[in-house]
């Protein structure tokens, strides 16, 4: 979990190697790459994270600001 001052970001890491982060689609969570990371973490380093409102990553748009911005602010965090 990463504590930013706009709210927590929900992420994992395992590996090691070259880093591949893996984003879910609209609505997911990092559990949606577990298949994946078991056939790459040895190779790779695997950081997962979810997005915006979902798992444990805080919610920090508003009604007026729901844009994509907002969800790349979480992938440059992890």
């Amino acid at each position: 979990m990463i504590e930013d001052a706009r709210g927590d970001i929900d992420y994992d890491e395992e590996g090691s190697g070259p880093t591949i982060l893996f984003v879910p689609g609209s609505g997911g969570t990092r559990s949606a790459w577990r298949g994946r990371i078991t056939a790459l973490n040895r190779q790779f380093r695997i950081v997962t994270t979810s997005l915006l409102g979902y798992g444990g990553t805080t919610e920090r748009r508003t009604a007026a600001d729901f844009s994509i911005e907002r969800e790349a602010e979480i992938i440059e965090a992890v």
